[in-house]
């Protein structure tokens, strides 16, 4: 029966477009794969710059200290001692170029800090990324190099017999069959299944069953009959049928 032969084609399909799909994934397992390791690779940069930031904002706080101690002392000696008017032009000297020089050490506290936020923010996001990408990783089949060598050598042969049983259909036959595949995504037949069509679970019309039926005792074994709602080929197993 004709209804037979497009039902072996389906099959053979969605074999060829399971087969494409674990291609596909493998791919995208390998470049996830490289995404994950570049993003590791960033996320090392990254936490080492955070260690310098770290390192040099112990070095920066240490010296503000120091100039924090030194105009101290320098204010604390021009208060208390008597002193020459050149030499109180000195100390003052000294004091403004120590200020000026805290000023300087504070600025350079405040960048480093907004500096250290910015990367702190980044490795946080790269973290999240590299999570993120594992948990797809995660969820892809895997396929290992002779299994994905394999599926793409059955490739070619597959879609020559597919399209060899193509050729091979009534003309109208295989025009309903291949705009059907498009339409569902190369699966254009469901079984009928207790009157039911096994696609959209609605229970098929009375004339309907009836043409099913004068179709499986060889009354019209050429005619493809489709569902009424999804419009799909309805397709009876051969245990199934009287």
């Amino acid at each position: 029966m004709l209804i037979d032969k497009l039902w072996e084609l389906q099959e053979l399909q969605l074999d060829y477009r399971q087969k494409e799909r674990l291609l596909q994934e493998s791919d995208l397992s390998s470049l996830l794969s490289h995404k994950i390791d570049e993003t590791e690779e960033q996320l090392a940069a990254l936490r080492a710059q955070l260690e310098t930031f770290r390192a040099d904002e112990v070095r920066i706080s240490e010296k503000l200290d120091d100039l924090s101690a030194k105009v101290h002392e320098a204010g604390a000696k021009l208060g208390k001692e008597e002193m020459s008017e050149d030499k109180v032009q000195k100390l003052e000297e000294k004091m403004k170029k120590l200020t000026l020089e805290k000023e300087k050490v504070e600025d350079a506290q405040g960048k480093n800090f907004h500096d250290r936020q910015d990367v702190e923010d980044q490795t946080r996001a790269s973290e999240l990324l590299v999570e993120k990408l594992r948990k797809e990783l995660e969820s892809i089949p895997k396929l290992d190099t002779t299994s994905r060598a394999a599926v793409k050598k059955s490739l070619p042969t597959l879609r020559k017999d597919i399209e060899t049983r193509k050729s091979k259909l009534p003309l109208k036959a295989k025009l309903i069959f291949e705009n059907l595949s498009q339409k569902f995504s190369g699966a254009p037949i469901a079984r009928a299944v207790s009157s039911t069509c096994d696609y959209c679970h609605v229970r098929l019309s009375q004339k309907t069953l009836f043409r099913l039926r004068n179709a499986e005792s060889g009354g019209d074994a050429e005619e493809l009959i489709r569902c009424e709602i999804c419009g799909k080929i309805l397709y009876v197993g051969t245990k199934d049928r009287e």
